[in-house]
């Protein structure tokens, strides 16, 4: 597999193989057609079997393109523009890791938790950064030594992503969005992270792919759509993923080590 050689400019060789790794964790799922695509303001689902989310590259824009809107193909051939993406749709990325989120199970070890109650669980009174805006961050900052809020586009108390080679390195946490799959950035950030740090990747687009591990991260906090109708709904209504209802948080942990 290759990177389509357009989007290839925005990602270098590790985040190439990252995303191809992701992929190939369902080379030994059954492929299913896909049976729905819905697509919000801020959020795509892809409904196979099981129903994907993934956040848009795109927020608030309605259009997607001719080949994506008349898709009618299987999960697996969707889940392979992850690595092939539509260079005319900057959100055929967001279709594709719906795609493979829609395909990979659950594991029976993940938990009913939220990422947030993780983060302090394991970072309380240390300094963490957070990459990525999520709105509960204010809410948990006074539990930490230091708490920075990394953000290509920063809002109000947010660092501009520029301070990252400076201040990754010095946290002993890291919460880091699964929009930097999309954006061409995991793999340079992860590069920054001391070996002895705790890692969370979180957010809708989260995939429960177990070679995110081999790439040192330590929790992977995603969802399972239980309700898709009621999902849908919502997102046709542009509803931000805090807002949605019909599904369950959980995370995945592993041991470093084990």
């Amino acid at each position: 597999m290759t990177m389509n050689e357009s989007f290839a400019t925005d990602m270098n060789d590790n985040q190439i193989r990252l995303l191809e790794e992701i992929l190939l964790s369902t080379e030994k799922i059954p492929d299913v057609p896909v049976k729905d695509m819905v697509i919000g303001n801020h959020l795509i689902t892809v409904t196979s079997a099981n129903t994907g989310l993934c956040t848009k590259m795109m927020p608030h824009s309605l259009g997607i393109s001719d080949k994506l809107s008349c898709f009618s193909g299987s999960a697996k051939e969707l889940a392979s523009l992850l690595v092939n993406p539509l260079p005319e749709s900057p959100d055929t990325i967001s279709f594709a890791m719906a795609a493979i989120n829609s395909l990979l199970p659950v594991p029976e070890v993940a938990f009913p938790f939220k990422a947030q109650d993780l983060i302090v669980k394991n970072g309380k009174g240390k300094n963490a950064a957070v990459i990525g805006h999520f709105p509960f961050v204010e809410k948990i900052r006074p539990a930490f030594s230091n708490l920075w809020v990394l953000e290509i586009h920063p809002r109000p108390g947010d660092l501009p992503a520029e301070n990252a080679k400076r201040l990754i390195p010095q946290a002993d946490i890291i919460a880091l969005t699964a929009t930097t799959l999309l954006n061409g950035t995991c793999t340079d950030i992860l590069s920054l992270i001391r070996k002895d740090a705790f890692i969370i990747m979180l957010g809708p687009s989260t995939p429960f792919a177990p070679c995110l591990f081999d790439w040192g991260i330590d929790a992977l906090a995603g969802c399972f759509v239980k309700n898709t109708p009621l999902v849908n709904s919502y997102i046709r209504e542009g509803l931000p993923f805090r807002k949605l209802m019909g599904i369950d948080k959980l995370i995945w942990l592993v041991e470093k080590g084990s």
